[in-house]
């Protein structure tokens, strides 16, 4: 059962926190006042269902956000009329770029709710116990926020609001040095580690977990390249079977039916139930908003009303395309590609069905190789078509792969080539589930395994999944430049709908390229992170450009 339903906040201090303007200077007899909420434990609930709602907003994970970033990684390729993608594959974004300004103002949002929450929840007379449980999840859900920010935004350098602002002057702080950012989500997030329940009942899923504030403490970590106590975090995932295990699919961890299943460790509620009155697709504010996500719209083809705006990248259809197949694994008997191929991305040879049709006639007619699969409603029936107006498929953020694969990097790095055998133990779990070919660790140096899952088993298996999660690794690795260079060398043809590389004997068709222009402008002062929003800059006085 899907817990958080959206209960709009109406408080005075509810807009987003960079915005400054005559707004409180003004009195509007119909808002909720401080004075009038934040009364009882319903209030107190209400509150905290509004500091989760936060994390739907399209710039955080409800559509924008989470179609766009891919692009801007190796895995994404952005269609030829969509400015705002095509600027962050070609590194050209600046202050302004929508996705940029988006991000910024819904996480200050939720980081607003989630300080109310913390602020005011102590001086309701309600049960003690419930009361230090509302205030642990509020600050997990600022700590994610700031986390998010840290890993986006200014080389880590942003804005701390600790409390809830009293004035518009309060809205206008300085930038914090990074070093202050980092050790306050790190409190935030042992906090909630230390306070969060291992798991809900049926009635409560949703709501944040130990096992959540565990591996984002793991994500900060190995990010800060901190390898020993990230892999103490993550250790602590994988050792607690009897609360996470792969699952028998891997398309269970991107569907309606399987949401919070056993391979799930955080993810981010929607629903597809439009309100009455609502006239928008995707999550919205206010007492008709709706709390579906537009991922599904905007990535879908354009024959079952989807904008097809970005679609995996050549790179990223190749590496699927060739993952290669166990034969031994009755699954694979007739199938054209392997499971976790044919559960991320659509391909016109791949012998399926795709939004209620033979999958080669969904388009593929613009330099379209594949479509993505994951998070999409293509199984689903709308006159004959699949629901793409507003998805209610929950935005995995962490899943228990994504774990074994940043443990494997933290053994590795800590152990060498002692550590080849348990890692490659871990990637092999996760291809079989798959009905992938084995590894064999007597072919692999420490050195030569953590480049296959860097180049092979990450991209495959969590390609657009998570927050921005591919950018993220290429710069923990500090490779963003490498493979730029390396994709931007390689040459592509499609030919009756079928993407492959071109050969010596292509002598006279026009190869399709990208990323040459990303590898062109890189520069990892200018690019591994988004600039402060000129919104921002423009309103806040304390923040010097």
């Amino acid at each position: 059962m899907k817990f958080i339903s959206k209960i709009f906040v109406g408080l005075a201090l509810s807009a987003a926190l960079s915005s400054c303007t005559d707004y409180f200077d003004v009195e509007n007899v119909n808002t909720i006042t401080e004075d009038s909420f934040w009364q009882n434990r319903e209030d107190a609930f209400k509150g905290l269902m509004a500091t989760y709602s936060g994390l739907q907003g399209h710039g955080v994970t409800g559509g924008t956000s989470a179609v766009n970033t891919p692009v801007r990684s190796d895995t994404g390729r952005p269609n030829n009329w969509n400015a705002g993608a095509q600027s962050l594959q070609k590194l050209s974004f600046n202050d302004n770029t929508n996705v940029v300004k988006e991000k910024w103002a819904d996480l200050y949002t939720a980081i607003l709710r989630a300080n109310q929450v913390i602020e005011k929840v102590p001086g309701i007379e309600m049960d003690e116990e419930e009361k230090a449980l509302f205030i642990a999840e509020a600050r997990f859900v600022r700590g994610v926020c700031y986390y998010w920010l840290y890993s986006t935004y200014n080389h880590g350098s942003v804005i701390l609001h600790k409390t809830v602002p009293a004035s518009k002057e309060d809205f206008a702080k300085p930038l914090a040095p990074k070093e202050d950012v980092l050790a306050f989500l790190m409190e935030d997030l042992v906090h909630a580690q230390e306070n969060l329940p291992e798991e809900w009942d049926d009635n409560n899923l949703g709501r944040a977990t130990w096992g959540a504030a565990t591996g984002f403490l793991g994500h900060v970590y190995i990010n800060e390249h901190n390898y020993e106590q990230a892999r103490v975090e993550y250790k602590k995932l994988i050792d607690r079977t009897d609360l996470y295990q792969l699952t028998p699919e891997i398309s269970w961890n991107f569907d309606t039916e399987h949401e919070f299943n056993s391979e799930s460790i955080f993810e981010v509620v929607f629903s597809a139930t439009q309100k009455a009155g609502s006239a928008a697709a995707g999550a919205q504010d206010g007492p008709t908003g709706s709390e579906g996500t537009t991922r599904a719209r905007t990535l879908a083809p354009g024959g079952a009303g989807g904008w097809r705006v970005v679609m995996p990248s050549y790179w990223m259809t190749m590496q699927l395309k060739e993952d290669p197949m166990d034969p031994d694994d009755s699954r694979n008997d007739d199938r054209v590609y392997s499971l976790r191929c044919e559960a991320s991305i659509a391909l016109a040879d791949d012998g399926t069905t795709y939004y209620q049709q033979e999958v080669e006639k969904a388009g593929f007619n613009n330099n379209e190789a594949s479509y993505l699969r994951k998070f999409q409603n293509h199984q689903n029936t709308n006159d004959g078509l699949g629901d793409v107006y507003s998805s209610g498929i929950n935005e995995r953020i962490i899943r228990l792969a994504d774990i074994y694969l940043l443990y494997a990097e933290c053994i590795l790095e800590l152990n060498g080539d002692g550590a080849v055998n348990e890692a490659a133990n871990l990637v092999n779990q996760i291809r079989a589930r798959s009905g992938v070919m084995q590894i064999d660790p007597v072919n692999y140096t420490a050195k030569s395994l953590m480049e296959h899952i860097m180049w092979d088993e990450r991209p495959k298996e969590l390609m657009f999944e998570g927050h921005d999660t591919r950018w993220v690794d290429l710069r923990r690795w500090d490779k963003v430049k490498e493979q730029y260079d390396r994709l931007s060398k390689l040459e592509f043809t499609i030919q009756e709908k079928n993407l492959r590389y071109i050969t010596d004997e292509d002598v006279d068709i026009v190869p399709l390229r990208e990323y040459v222009e990303g590898a062109a402008a890189y520069t990892p002062l200018a690019h591994d992170y988004f600039p402060i929003p000129v919104d921002e800059a423009l309103t806040n006085p304390n923040i010097n450009n």
